[in-house]
């Protein structure tokens, strides 16, 4: 089958202008974030519960399509700004990742960040590098994914670029905000905080093994909920407002790296330690069946593994109940996992014993 080649990178940007031009301008929504909804429990968009900020395109002056994008700036909150990438053979291999689910997973883990820090998503920008003869038909699904996501949580696209390469990148960079003095920094950890956890940890991990084992035919086994884990992750937006909203958490990261690494970040961020307590820590049905079924030890899946995109954040000892309440308002685990302690970074299994892992999580270089 002869494949569909785009030989002007101008064509890349001219469909992205089209996909995500005026159909959001002025409506009605806002893009600050409460319930979890929809498919497999992924955090949704509803407008009662949070204060709302001005809808993100009506802040847009100029998008697409001029050398720079224009916004209106909001009173009283201060700019968050990240950016991701992800490279071909080093964060996903396109036979085992469908190009709608890259587009929404590209978005997605850059708007991790945003909610890490406590903030709302307004914008954001995106780079593409294809190689050349590549399916159009890839290239859709990825703009697809882009534009689903991009509507699931009201974030608009203002900009973008193109270029050809010898592989698939794609670098998101997302604008987001967050009331002044509200921002949640990984450095305001303190010796007695409570570490918590949301959802399941561990998942995206089993889910790339059955993928790198099974191809795409895992999102039909038994492990399916996982590889969808890992390949569509659910910024948790709504959970990371709140924290911060209500001034629950002392510090927060999100868990990109894997919880181990990414809590000695934190820890190293805020100038203390910190101890894992393997019993009562949330794993989902899926990995404790896999463990089981192969005698393999969920711990360092589960701690080690990365990916995970959850909020993993610490708080004081008399907020834990508020921690609680906020789980079951929002309908999304939030898990204790552990206490902030002075130096050091130790695990101790459900025996009371002490844990070493092989490796604290993913490092890149």
């Amino acid at each position: 089958m002869k494949k569909t080649k785009v030989e002007n990178e101008d064509a890349f940007v001219k469909e992205l202008a089209k996909r995500f031009a005026s159909p959001l301008e002025g409506r009605q929504t806002s893009n600050r974030l409460t319930k979890k909804q929809g498919r497999g429990g992924r955090e949704g968009r509803a407008a009662s519960g949070v204060p709302a900020v001005a809808p993100a395109w009506r802040r847009v002056i100029k998008s697409i399509g001029d050398d720079t994008s224009v916004t209106l700036p909001s009173p009283g909150s201060v700019l968050l700004t990240t950016t991701d990438t992800l490279v071909e053979s080093t964060h996903f291999e396109r036979p085992y990742t469908p190009a709608r689910l890259l587009g929404r997973k590209a978005l997605s883990v850059s708007l991790s960040d945003i909610a890490a820090m406590g903030g709302a998503p307004l914008f954001f920008l995106v780079s593409i590098t294809f190689p050349a003869g590549i399916d159009k038909k890839y290239i859709d699904g990825i703009y697809d994914g882009f534009k689903s996501c991009s509507d699931e949580f009201g974030v608009p696209l203002i900009g973008g670029n193109t270029a050809r390469a010898p592989i698939v990148t794609i670098s998101t960079t997302v604008l987001g905000e967050v009331k002044r003095g509200r921002e949640v920094l990984r450095s305001g950890a303190r010796p007695g905080d409570i570490i918590f956890v949301t959802g399941t940890p561990g998942d995206s991990a089993l889910g790339l093994k059955v993928l790198q084992n099974h191809g795409l035919k895992a999102l039909k086994g038994r492990f399916k909920r996982a590889a969808l884990r890992h390949l569509d992750p659910a910024p948790r937006l709504s959970a990371g407002q709140e924290l911060s909203r209500l001034k629950l958490a002392t510090s927060m990261i999100d868990v990109s790296d894997g919880v181990a690494l990414d809590l000695k970040r934190l820890t190293q961020a805020s100038g203390a330690g910190a101890e894992i307590c393997l019993s009562g820590f949330p794993i989902s049905k899926e990995l404790k069946l896999f463990s089981e079924t192969t005698g393999t030890p969920w711990g360092e899946l589960a701690l080690s593994g990365g990916e995970d995109y959850e909020l993993l954040f610490t708080a004081r000892p008399k907020d834990e109940k508020k921690v609680a309440a906020l789980s079951r308002s929002l309908g999304l685990k939030m898990t204790r996992i552990g206490r902030i302690t002075e130096t050091g970074l130790n695990v101790i299994g459900a025996d009371g014993r002490p844990v070493k892992l092989k490796r604290l999580g993913f490092e890149h270089f």
